[in-house]
């Protein structure tokens, strides 16, 4: 694993000494703004898949997503195996992948770069859900609710495949609310996300598009540069204006 002293330039690296106060908002802010301005994508997953057509469904979104953002975005996973390292493995050549590990680990991909955030699990996942633009979410449980929630009340979109089952499907306290059409979904799409019966390359085109679609939403309400840093939700160097997540099982 490597740590922020190798991605972020100063003064925006971090390390356990300098950060052993901070908060899990400002450990995550410090890293997003060593990331620069790209869109945020964050993979939220489990060890295994428990749904036939779980890997297939994380396939094809990698596949999706690449093709139409591998130039405006970083993917993000933590590092573990089964969803998030499936995405990692079917992510196109030259695609950005940073893997949010605790101290000590390592994803063991062999693609993208491991980057060391939080001292436990626990400080890691509070991390991983304050970072993102967007977060997706495949079958899941506890954790992948937890995280969830956390990027949801901040401000953070979630796309749920509820088809997949688990959190995603709203167990394990996974918020009620993020299960509800955002406005920048149409009925249809959302609906694909439910469907069983939805051909899994439709159920990846439709995340490419709310994807692309909460992309122009926030630029239509981003609060304009000479507001910004003033403090209040949706302000601050892009980081805070509002949040897209799509949770990959756990």
């Amino acid at each position: 694993w490597i740590s922020l002293d190798a991605i972020c330039p100063p003064p925006f690296r971090w390390a356990s000494r300098a950060s052993a106060m901070a908060s899990p908002r400002e450990t995550a802010m410090k890293l997003r703004r060593g990331m620069g301005d790209k869109l945020i994508i964050c993979i939220l997953g489990g060890t295994s898949f428990q749904a036939a057509d779980s890997e297939a469904i994380v396939k094809r979104i990698a596949l999706e997503l690449c093709a139409a953002l591998r130039e405006r975005a970083i993917f993000m996973t933590g590092g573990m195996p089964g969803v998030q390292e499936a995405f990692a493995l079917n992510c196109a050549s030259g695609t950005e992948i940073c893997n949010i590990l605790q101290e000590g680990q390592a994803s063991k991909y062999g693609v993208g770069k491991d980057v060391c955030a939080g001292k436990t699990l626990e400080e890691r996942r509070q991390i991983f859900a304050e970072i993102g633009d967007v977060y997706i979410t495949i079958e899941g449980g506890p954790g992948v609710a937890q995280e969830a929630n956390i990027a949801f009340q901040r401000g953070a979109a979630v796309l749920p495949l509820v088809r997949t089952g688990g959190a995603s499907a709203g167990m394990f306290d996974f918020p009620t609310a993020a299960l509800a059409r955002p406005a920048f979904a149409t009925e249809a799409q959302w609906a694909l996300l439910s469907r069983k019966d939805a051909p899994i390359s439709e159920v990846g085109g439709a995340i490419r598009r709310l994807v692309d679609q909460y992309v122009e939403q926030r630029k239509s309400t981003e609060v304009p540069s000479a507001t910004k840093g003033k403090g209040a939700r949706g302000s601050g160097s892009g980081f805070f204006v509002r949040r897209f997540a799509i949770c990959c099982g756990a």
